[in-house]
């Protein structure tokens, strides 16, 4: 899992720039593909590497160690560097060289340092194209740059199992073809952002000189538990969205008799496109009603997840997938909201950091629930999950209505 990282803020730019306006969110989109596209080929490779679901899991789990890795590397540089050529070109490469290993993984090692390589990418990729898209985009207050990244990021993980379920419905280098698109992706970002770079950007860094003096201590005393409120429920989605991904597919072989797992692919493909328009539609809302909605949505999921695998019911998974598409869209746009309204100036930069780091974590869940699933069955890794989800979700949907989400005074 993977969303903006950056908040809109003023534009550096007067003029929109056309061309690199087009190959930014190309370059975004490229990267959140390769975080998608091996969703629905995970039982193909368990299958092939006799892999256990640990092994799986710890897979899946370590993108989310590329991204952190680049976050506590070069997380704090895109607000600074005057030419953002020079993180986005090497974040590019990153990306272009996972999806190559990807493509010529033949065991779990080659798998996993795949999955850290794209996450790697994907992270340093994330910051700098998003400050990139507020440099060179109108001045309209970074409404079009969150668009434009927002659908990006939209575009890149629901076209992702789509493009490997067909490969894999038409038997037709499954665990190749999807890869070679994102490299072709990749390159032609690469070369669009060279020569399309504005040659009179100033490339001013974004970071105002007196901001971000503060600690991150001061930060957390400032905003109390509030903070750990909103981390606890995205952690919380993104957990459950994290082992939908994971383990999901071996769920609906298994448990559900989903043979078809190109099918598997577009339902995630629809339910990441639906998680999508809610963020979108979620940002007109109170957030705090946002965010505690998003709460009781993602225990009803889970609770319609579960009662599915118990009955066999597809058609109960797929509503199951739709509420959850609510819940990760409103529990991100609700959580992110509230924590920028409460983080202090001074330490703002420090506390979304420290925000999305927690959130990051939650893609570490499903190598738990893995281990469950090889000690005492795929079912009882379920039902492990639907108690602990269900029991923290409505857990915060009572704290977040009782919990006052105010900046406190200097």
């Amino acid at each position: 899992m993977s969303s903006p990282l950056s908040t809109p803020g003023p534009c550096e730019s007067g003029a929109a720039h056309g061309a690199i306006l087009l190959f930014l969110p190309l370059a975004l989109m490229s990267a959140l593909l390769n975080s998608s596209v091996p969703t629905p080929l995970y039982p193909h490779y368990q299958q092939m590497l006799a892999l256990s679901d640990v092994s799986l899991t710890l897979i899946y789990g370590g993108y989310a160690a590329g991204v952190l890795i680049s976050l506590f590397g070069v997380g704090n540089l895109a607000g600074r560097v005057t030419d953002l050529r020079a993180m986005i070109l090497p974040a590019l490469l990153a990306v272009l060289g996972g999806a190559l290993l990807f493509s010529l993984a033949d065991s779990f090692w080659s798998l996993l340092l795949a999955r850290v390589l794209a996450g790697i990418g994907t992270g340093a990729l994330t910051g700098a194209a998003n400050v990139a898209l507020l440099r060179f985009g109108p001045r309209d207050g970074g409404k079009r740059a969150a668009l434009r990244a927002t659908l990006s990021f939209t575009a890149g993980l629901a076209l992702g199992p789509v493009f490997s379920g067909l490969a894999l419905q038409l038997d037709f280098y499954p665990t190749q073809l999807p890869f070679l698109l994102i490299m072709g992706l990749a390159t032609c970002a690469m070369v669009g952002v060279v020569l399309s770079w504005p040659a009179s950007a100033q490339g001013a860094p974004a970071a105002a000189h007196g901001q971000g003096k503060g600690s991150l201590g001061e930060g957390l005393k400032a905003t109390g538990v509030a903070f750990f409120i909103c981390a606890a429920a995205l952690f919380t989605a993104w957990a459950v969205a994290a082992s939908l991904l994971a383990i999901g597919p071996k769920v609906a072989n298994q448990l559900l008799g989903m043979q078809d797992l190109g099918l598997f692919g577009y339902l995630i493909a629809a339910y990441l496109v639906f998680s999508g328009l809610c963020q979108l539609w979620a940002r007109r809302l109170d957030a705090r009603h946002t965010l505690q909605s998003g709460c009781l949505a993602l225990a009803l999921s889970v609770l319609l997840f579960t009662g599915a695998v118990h009955y066999q019911s597809l058609w109960l998974a797929g509503f199951g997938l739709l509420v959850s598409g609510y819940a990760q869209g409103a529990a991100f746009v609700g959580s992110a909201t509230l924590v920028n309204r409460i983080a202090p100036s001074a330490s703002h930069a420090r506390l979304v950091s420290l925000f999305y780091v927690i959130a990051y974590v939650a893609n570490w869940v499903p190598v738990l629930l893995g281990w469950v699933s090889d000690s005492v069955g795929l079912l009882a890794a379920v039902d492990v999950l639907a108690v602990g989800s269900i029991l923290i979700s409505l857990g915060l949907a009572w704290v977040v209505s009782r919990t006052r989400f105010e900046r406190a005074a200097a």
